[in-house]
């Protein structure tokens, strides 16, 4: 990603806290998160593009740790360098960090009853549902090629039909990518 064009540097205040705001809202984990992660970045802060953000996305998941706060920690370092990494990492987990904190000092006394096991359940279908709103998103910008269709249906054709791991299907799809790129260098190399 390039260098947001604004001379003035965002403050670090600021990345701060507008991903305190994301990370407030952290049910679901990484993948839930990325419309919000969006709509912060693209639309709010216009801090990148949204075609940067898929790219960020797609970064985001080649280390390891959760895509949330790998795609936090690529928009601080766009702004900030190491000191926005850094604003950036500690506003996406300071929120969940307490909230774990509290739940797990609560758990004991709480697990019991039933309310509880009503309102954890009750998430799950929000969650789901904003999980397949952004895969919708990320496929409808990058479908529009044929290989991207492709690629969208082997992927789910092996991962929901056929129940081949995911962490398998990415490590693949590395490989397949890295041997187009060879084989694309060898071509012209030839030529």
């Amino acid at each position: 990603m390039d260098t947001p064009p604004s001379t003035k540097p965002e403050k670090l205040q600021t990345i701060f806290w507008s991903f305190c705001k994301i990370g407030a809202l952290l049910f679901g984990g990484g993948y839930a998160m990325l419309p919000l992660l969006e709509r912060e970045i693209t639309e709010n802060r216009k801090w990148a593009k949204q075609e940067e953000m898929v790219d960020t996305f797609a970064l985001a998941q080649l280390i390891p740790g959760v895509v949330a706060i790998n795609t936090s920690l690529f928009i601080g370092h766009r702004l900030r360098g190491w000191r926005g990494t850094l604003a950036a990492m500690l506003g996406i987990i300071a929120v969940p960090f307490i909230v774990i904190l509290a739940y797990a000092m609560a758990f004991d006394y709480f697990r019991d009853t039933q309310w509880l096991a009503q309102a954890t359940a009750g998430l799950r279908p929000a969650v789901a549902g904003m999980m397949l709103g952004m895969a919708y998103t990320l496929f409808r910008r990058t479908g529009t090629t044929r290989l991207g269709v492709v690629a969208a249906v082997a992927v789910v054709v092996l991962v929901l039909g056929l129940g081949v791991s995911a962490v398998q299907v990415i490590l693949g799809g590395v490989a397949l990518g890295l041997g187009w790129h060879l084989w694309a260098i060898s071509r012209k190399t030839k030529a």
